[in-house]
């Protein structure tokens, strides 16, 4: 009887994201706005492209100007269940592996719930609410944070083993404890958020010292510490892999300062917002084209159902009712949820500059919103531990509930009628506070008249209630379309017949994703979404192998992003030079009667790689810009090399071919010349790049700010610049090895 119980609470608990997104998958559509479309189904496509032509992705050579592609640490190459994406493809498969991450998501709240002596039904409600919470589900189209929000709760039942085991257990079972607790940590960092993965070790932290002082006082808490540490070591080993070309790549991004503030507090959490979690839509909906709000809708969302609040709301009501153990519960959870809220409201509040400003990491994200994973988490929580204690009421609580239920139905059908009596009232306000009303009655006669000791009409109930209420909060947040949108060659990659780069200038690439495609107000602006691709938004145009200039990822190099700046402060014609010399081709203007308003035009006939006669010394990057900002020539009559050597070596003219070859870490070109001369390739510097003339190692040079260069001599010559990333192949065989380690070691433990 237990066993079946305990296996129809997983199952009902997995079955609401299967009718939030089954329909989806049976009807073979796909994720399309959003992060789907702009970033993860073209990084996808395209590194499976380049395994299957038995090649690595180190590189990706189709946006701004070539940047690393498998150390991008949101395209998560290296996470395990990506290799879904290589057999149902990455359009379908994105939406199918969301689906399945929320299902894991509230089964690892469910099993968490249950080591913590949760009541069944307090279980169902838990994973339910976490796993269709606002903050999981308006945001499920951001593929890397749907994937590593999914390993909280696991990796906290992890650190709740490590914490709450007996200082006599075997050392066995804590091995055991240690090498799992690891093994979640890496895969939550092969997932691809750093944000997400930085505040659920925070709250880890916080969650051992917590377990560990109340399991066995302040004796438990260093060795729990220690363990944690050995967990975390273990964790980096496992990831190295990724987490060393991340790193590397990061200390060359234009993050390696921090963020500017007014960047890292955008999307501080709307304090309006807090309504949010009775009336999700008070504000409106961008699926249903009504939001209102301020920002966005997705940021803010908190919503985990009214049910579940109110159950949260009573455990905190009831708190020194509870045993001891469970009032301790309690009070963590409540204390982690009051800091966690308090840091999500970022410039709302003097806190969060505060930290900005003195502890290290908080200049590192943006979006304090974010904090309130960890709010909806502890709230789901507590909404288990409140169903525990639901009870039919008495006394004077049966007076309060019965008329708080009909206080409830007659807010929500008076909504209609003084919608009438108010015309100005906001009209997002009306359903919003009908939905309430009318959710808080059902509540209600649950309350009232259901038999809290009839356990399966009590399961079967909430589950149904607490389903029907988030089901449709979060339906239509995930817009899906048909494949095609993915499928085919764009108007664009038509249009483009020669060799270059296409250019977007920044406004206009703004202009048109947030006025027009990917508004905030709503998921539908009218338009055919295959006019995206039409248009080159970055990086829709790796779909089609067009070279862009452009490049929509939270990382750059450091180079890249101060060079986009500086191109665009130039005045038309220098602006045309530049990017000219820099292998743009195609240059996206404004033009009324194009698609979406974008016209491609041709700039005179420019290359992406150069033979230059001459060269000349410069000392630091902001003097080649300067220098080059005052150049009037219109061709590539020299370049400037930032090296200590003077003078540079000179010659004549020449030509050179780029060969064309499917590995993206090899660019192999055709070069010639009379006296020796300069070749300029217009493809970004990094760390890693060499370059190699006639199979003999020769120095690379960082030229006109962001470029590379050689010097080739006279006569005809194979040039090629091969890109092999710093520390992967160590980090490779030490991942290999640690992977297969654990595996035996903890294999082991549990044996014994």
């Amino acid at each position: 009887m237990k066993l079946r119980r305990d296996w129809s609470i997983l199952a009902l608990t997995a079955l609401g994201p299967l009718l939030l997104f089954g329909p989806m998958l049976l009807l073979g559509k796909v994720l399309y706005w959003g992060t789907p479309m702009l970033q993860f189904v073209p990084w996808h496509e395209y590194a499976l492209d380049v395994v299957r032509q038995g090649h690595i992705p180190f590189w990706n050579p189709l946006s701004g100007f070539g940047a690393p592609l498998l150390a991008n640490y949101q395209s998560a190459l290296l996470y395990p269940p990506n290799i879904l994406l290589a057999i149902v493809g990455p359009a379908y498969g994105h939406g199918l592996l969301v689906a399945l991450h929320l299902v894991f998501a509230g089964i690892g709240m469910v099993l968490l719930c249950r080591r913590l002596g949760m009541a069944p039904r307090g279980q169902l409600v838990a994973g339910i609410a976490f796993s269709l919470s606002g903050y999981l589900v308006a945001r499920a189209w951001f593929i890397s944070i749907n994937h590593a929000a999914a390993w909280l709760p696991w990796i906290i039942f992890a650190a709740d083993r490590l914490a709450a085991g007996s200082s006599a257990r075997p050392p066995a079972r804590r091995w055991s404890d240690v090498l799992g607790l690891g093994a979640l940590f890496a895969l939550q960092w092969l997932a691809g958020h750093a944000q997400t993965s930085w505040y659920t070790l925070v709250f880890t932290a916080a969650w051992v010292v917590w377990r560990s002082v109340q399991q066995d006082g302040w004796r438990r808490l260093l060795s729990s510490g220690f363990d944690l540490f050995l967990s975390g070591s273990i964790a980096f080993v496992l990831s190295a892999i990724q987490l060393v070309p991340t790193l590397e790549y990061l200390l060359q991004s234009q993050r390696a300062a921090g963020l500017d503030p007014e960047f890292a507090l955008t999307y501080s959490f709307w304090p309006w917002r807090l309504v949010g979690l009775i009336a999700p839509d008070l504000f409106g909906n961008p699926a249903s084209g009504t939001y209102w709000g301020y920002g966005n809708y997705w940021e803010d969302a908190i919503y985990i159902g009214i049910f579940p609040l109110l159950m949260a709301i009573g455990s905190l009501t009831g708190l020194f009712r509870k045993r001891n153990q469970e009032r301790d519960l309690t009070i963590f959870l409540a204390s982690a949820l009051a800091v966690a809220f308090i840091f999500s409201l970022g410039k709302n509040t003097f806190v969060f500059r505060f930290l900005y400003e003195f502890i290290p990491t908080f200049n590192l994200f943006q979006a304090p919103a974010r904090w309130n994973l960890l709010s909806v988490f502890c709230l789901a929580l507590l909404a288990g531990i409140g169903v525990g204690d639901w009870v039919t009421p008495e006394g004077r609580g049966l007076y309060w509930a019965r008329l708080g239920t009909a206080g409830a139905g007659i807010v929500g059908a008076a909504s209609y009628v003084g919608a009438r009596l108010l015309g100005d009232v906001q009209a997002t306000f009306v359903p919003a506070f009908a939905r309430a009303g009318l959710l808080f009655f059902i509540a209600g006669l649950l309350t009232l008249f259901l038999n809290k000791r009839d356990h399966w009409r009590v399961i079967f109930s909430l589950a149904a209630f607490v389903l029907l209420d988030l089901a449709t909060a979060g339906y239509g947040l995930n817009p899906a379309g048909d494949p095609e949108v993915f499928q085919g060659q764009s108007q664009l990659s038509q249009m483009i017949d020669r060799p270059g780069r296409v250019y977007m200038p920044v406004e206009l690439e703004e202009q048109i994703k947030f006025e027009q495609t990917h508004r905030f107000d709503t998921f539908n602006p009218g338009v055919d979404w295959r006019m995206v691709r039409d248009v080159g938004l970055p990086n829709t145009t790796m779909l089609d192998g067009i070279y862009s200039a452009n490049n929509f990822d939270p990382f750059t190099p450091d180079r890249y992003a101060r060079w986009l700046e500086w191109v665009e402060s130039l005045d038309s014609n220098q602006k045309e030079r530049v990017l000219r010399w820099s292998g743009v081709r195609w240059h996206a203007v404004g033009d009324e009667s194009e698609i979406l308003g974008v016209a491609y035009r041709e700039l005179a006939p420019g290359a992406r790689v150069w033979m230059v006669p001459e060269a000349f010394p410069a000392g630091s990057g902001e003097e080649v810009l300067r220098k080059l900002a005052a150049r009037s020539a219109d061709v590539m009559e020299f370049i400037y090399i930032e090296t200590v050597s003077d003078p540079l070596p000179g010659g004549g003219r020449g030509e050179a071919e780029i060969i064309p070859q499917p590995n993206p870490n090899r660019i192999r070109i055709s070069a010639s010349s009379d006296g020796g001369s300069w070749l300029f390739l217009s493809d970004t510097w990094y760390p890693g790049w060499e370059v190699l003339v006639d199979g003999e190692l020769t120095e690379l040079y960082r030229a006109n700010y962001l470029f590379m260069a050689v010097w080739v001599p006279e006569g005809e010559h194979a040039v090629d610049f091969v890109y092999r990333p710093t520390g992967v192949v160590p980090a490779a065989a030490i991942s290999g090895i640690g992977w297969l380690a654990v595996i035996l070691l903890w294999g082991r433990a549990r044996r014994s």
